[in-house]
């Protein structure tokens, strides 16, 4: 490609051609995804490169065009630009709903961490913006496993284990130390002699610094000669079906960490990737918990009509995650409702209602001690 139909192209374009500078278009390759959106003259591109130089022309107002921002847009990987772009798309919507420069970037967080920024009101709100992934939970599964192996590998003693992640916890990082020390106080609890004739299952695994939960069991594989002197095997749990509400409480797990543990209102936003959309009843589910019925018994006749109600494994809980004031689900800038509002009804500092009042947006209140309500179309939802 030319540099005079780069420019013919890119000319309307103040911020990406600012952003992406002459050799760095005359790299691309074809095959990069990038090759389309910045040297491709078919028209169905156009509205793409507007919203891209829209997006960067807030980068650019708050001086966010650093390195880090250059790699993760220009090295051509999916889901850094995707995030990246969100984190922009979500930006442009809170300065069309608060004004120009209402946002103070990267604030301070939980000890060294930050946000993504923070509103300009009476009240500052910190606002961290999460983008959500299909297979982030499998592939955060394998890496612990790969390194519960690693550490299980220095006990020596010939046992196999089946390892089932029931939940990952927000890191991938544990504590090796303690989970070698679990694992010898509980081997040494086993008969070795009777290790292949079942499958005996070990105190369940949980480690409090980042939510991990395991639950391991021996292999009935009696040692052969030749395994005298091996290690500990550990192998992956079975296949699992993972629902869109575990990954949204997955991707919450990890905001939580960076939001600071003082008197501010904290909101973090979702973002469902393109290629995984949610909904509202996701939602609902991820926050209050697996929507579900009890059913009442009396001699095999139902003993009064079946009762909704919610399972108590909410992110919005009572003892935990209460420095989170309200999750927002975002949807798109360009539509009429561009985000919906999820208050935490049990949050310690609350995101004040009138915030997003007359702004376009739906907001999930508090109506009672048991339910919540939208502020426009009412919906109840028990808890």
């Amino acid at each position: 490609m030319n540099g005079t139909n780069k420019d013919n192209i890119l000319k309307p374009y103040e911020f990406i051609t600012r952003f992406f500078d002459n050799g760095f278009v005359a790299s691309l390759s074809m095959d990069n995804d990038l090759y389309s959106l910045l040297v491709s003259k078919d028209p169905l591109h156009e509205p793409w490169r507007e919203e891209l130089n829209d997006n960067l022309s807030i980068a650019y107002r708050y001086n966010l065009v650093d390195s880090d921002l250059q790699s993760r847009l220009q090295k051509g990987d999916r889901e850094s630009w995707q995030a990246t772009m969100n984190e922009l798309r979500v930006a442009k919507t809170f300065e069309s709903l608060f004004g120009i420069n209402s946002l103070v970037w990267r604030p301070q967080g939980y000890e060294k961490r930050v946000g993504e920024f923070q509103l300009k009101l009476d009240t500052p709100v910190f606002v961290e913006v999460k983008t959500v992934f299909p297979r982030d939970l499998e592939k955060l599964d394998q890496k612990v496993i790969d390194k519960l192996g690693r550490f299980a590998s220095q006990i020596p003693i010939p046992v196999f284990l089946s390892v089932n992640v029931s939940d990952s916890g927000s890191s991938e990082s544990f504590s090796g130390v303690k989970f070698k020390i679990y694992l010898k106080n509980e081997l040494h609890k086993i008969d070795l002699q009777n290790i292949e004739k079942e499958s005996i299952r070990l105190l369940d695994y949980h480690d409090d610094s980042t939510g991990l939960k395991l639950d391991i069991e021996t292999l009935a594989i009696k040692p052969t000669e030749d395994d005298k002197e091996c290690h500990i095997g550990v192998i992956g749990g079975e296949l699992k079906t993972v629902t869109n509400e575990q990954y949204i409480r997955h991707s919450l797990k990890k905001a939580y960490e960076q939001l600071p543990k003082n008197e501010q209102p904290c909101l973090v936003v979702i973002c469902p990737s393109t290629t995984f959309p949610f909904d509202e009843e996701d939602m609902l589910n991820a926050l209050f918990g697996d929507s579900a019925v009890r059913y009442y018994f009396s001699n095999v006749k139902f003993a009064k009509k079946p009762e909704p109600f919610r399972q108590p494994n909410g992110f919005f809980q009572l003892r935990k995650h209460r420095h989170l004031s309200a999750v927002g689900l975002f949807k798109s800038r360009n539509t009429g409702n561009p985000l919906d509002i999820y208050h935490n009804p049990v949050a310690i500092n609350s995101l004040p209602e009138i915030t997003f009042m007359n702004k376009r947006i739906n907001q999930l209140i508090k109506a009672t001690d048991t339910g919540m309500k939208w502020t426009k179309s009412l919906k109840e939802i028990n808890k």
